[in-house]
């Protein structure tokens, strides 16, 4: 159901029918009065907002299967285009390459001379 505009509202609003158990509630009663926040709704929406910003600040790291020659062209496109120094766990998650096999493709690469060993 799409809502009218509050004044102050930048963008129009949606309800969402959600229900809760009686004891749901009254622990949502305790907290909305402990934060003291007008209502229920306001207590679900901030809930909502703050897990959704834990979401959002997730990295998930999709992993690809390949094999570990494609891994080796993965990357070595990817350190030519990236000159610098490297870690295979940062380019393993860069890239989505499971780390055994990055690290493999790593150790391949250096070996064929088209990567080195970095030292600090």
């Amino acid at each position: 159901m799409e809502m009218a505009r509050k004044p102050g509202q930048s963008q129009a609003t949606s309800a969402i029918p959600t229900r809760f158990s009686k004891p749901e509630l009254a622990r949502m009663d305790r907290a909305r009065n402990l934060l003291g926040l007008p209502s229920r709704s306001a207590l679900i929406r901030e809930a909502v907002l703050a897990r959704l910003g834990e979401i959002e600040e997730t990295k998930v790291i999709e992993l690809r299967d390949m094999t570990i020659d494609e891994a080796i062209r993965l990357i070595d496109r990817y350190l030519k285009g990236h000159p610098g120094r490297h870690y295979v766990s940062d380019v393993s998650e860069e890239l989505g390459i499971e780390l055994k096999v990055a690290f493999e493709a790593a150790d391949r690469l250096i070996s064929r001379g088209r990567a080195r060993v970095g030292r600090e």
